[in-house]
């Protein structure tokens, strides 16, 4: 039995497919994590990679065998897994977020721990609402929306088309960037929101009895209450993440179509022929 024959267009098509998958595997929440070996990484992208590369539909003759046309398809297919890779993370990174908010508002600012994620200093506070999201968004099938999407993106940006013109994209992420503050916002509310009643009304005892020392009795009233309604709060986590989940699976969608040339009725308006 003599050698399998690797086409050269096959093989240059299954090396922009692997790059593709190794920027969203290198970049994507959980699976990304610096927590994870490389070797592990590198086994995760490959066996992606394998899978996808016999469904991947191209046009073999189409595909460039100069150095610089491949590189610039290369340039192209780390791009849109890089995208993809910031639309599942904004999920994760709201929990950073809104862990600020409530680290300013306990006061626990000061209170730092080395994120291993990032190797930066952050409240403490903010490092255990990353765990509990990151625990939910596990729970919640997230790693599978990232692998998902990246398998659906092959079925309408095939190797070789990629499409940046418009700013339809730009606006997409933006728009994930303000869902981003917007659920910060609704983690964080519960807790600002009593804090808020209790820095009041500590202020109104402090005018009636200025003998009082409001300010040490206050910070550990803040710090209890913080953490009890933070507690208290977590039970309408899920849903939050479940909603930040499901919007991140439907930005990953437009985006797709934002990036590729195909329509279901051929090129997009304003696409120039033989593209």
């Amino acid at each position: 039995m003599g050698a399998p024959v690797i086409n050269a267009a096959e093989f240059a098509g299954f090396v922009l497919v692997l790059l593709r998958v190794s920027m969203l595997v290198a970049l994507a929440p959980v699976i990304g994590s610096p927590n994870i070996v490389t070797e592990a990484k590198v086994a995760i992208a490959l066996t992606l990679a394998f899978v996808l590369a016999p469904q991947v539909s191209y046009e073999a003759f189409m595909m460039p065998m100069g150095l610089f046309g491949f590189l610039f398809l290369a340039i192209g297919e780390l791009l849109m897994g890089a995208v993809m890779a910031f639309m599942t993370r904004v999920v994760l990174e709201t929990a950073n977020l809104a862990g600020e908010y409530l680290s300013f508002q306990m006061g626990m600012t000061m209170v730092n721990l080395m994120d291993p994620q990032t190797g930066a200093q952050v409240p403490v506070v903010s490092r255990l609402v990353y765990i509990v999201f990151t625990l939910l968004f596990i729970v919640a099938d997230g790693h599978m929306v990232v692998v998902k999407a990246v398998a659906d993106s092959f079925q309408l940006a095939p190797p070789g088309y990629l499409y940046l013109w418009g700013p339809e994209l730009f606006t997409e992420i933006m728009r994930s960037v303000g869902r981003m503050y917007i659920l910060a916002v609704k983690i964080a509310a519960p807790v600002v929101a009593l804090l808020f009643c209790c820095k009041v009304s500590f202020g109104i005892v402090s005018k009636a009895v200025p003998q009082m020392q409001v300010l040490f009795v206050g910070m550990p009233l803040y710090i209890l209450v913080g953490l009890a309604v933070l507690g208290f709060s977590m039970d309408f986590w899920p849903r939050l993440v479940g909603q930040g989940l499901y919007e991140a699976q439907e930005a990953l969608k437009r985006v797709t179509e934002y990036l590729s040339p195909l329509t279901a009725e051929g090129l997009k308006p304003g696409v120039p022929e033989g593209y």
